[in-house]
């Protein structure tokens, strides 16, 4: 996750509502993992479309590689859920 301070409202209110839902998340599951990395990937994009990062690219692009690489955590574990789902559901995958 993110190491740079909340947002400035209304942006710093999502982003402390977000946190707050990242730390309430149950990871135990696919469905949960995956929903803790759509809100980290959430997070670090609010924290890259920050006004005072526009001078610091290297900083900014790290965030956005993050918010990058949340987004593929999700697909993963989503893509686990659904194969567990019709695996219960006797389903062929």
């Amino acid at each position: 996750m993110s190491q740079i301070s909340p947002v400035a409202a209304p942006d710093g209110m999502l982003a402390a509502a977000l946190r707050e839902a990242m730390s309430q998340a149950d990871r135990r599951e696919p469905v949960g993992e995956a929903k803790f990395a759509v809100l980290e990937a959430a997070v670090q994009l609010l924290d890259a479309d920050r006004p005072e990062l526009a001078d610091q690219p290297q900083l900014r692009t790290e965030l956005l590689r993050e918010a990058l690489g949340a987004v593929r955590a999700a697909v993963v574990a989503a893509g686990v859920a659904v194969t567990r789902a019709r695996q219960a559901a006797g389903v062929t995958v």
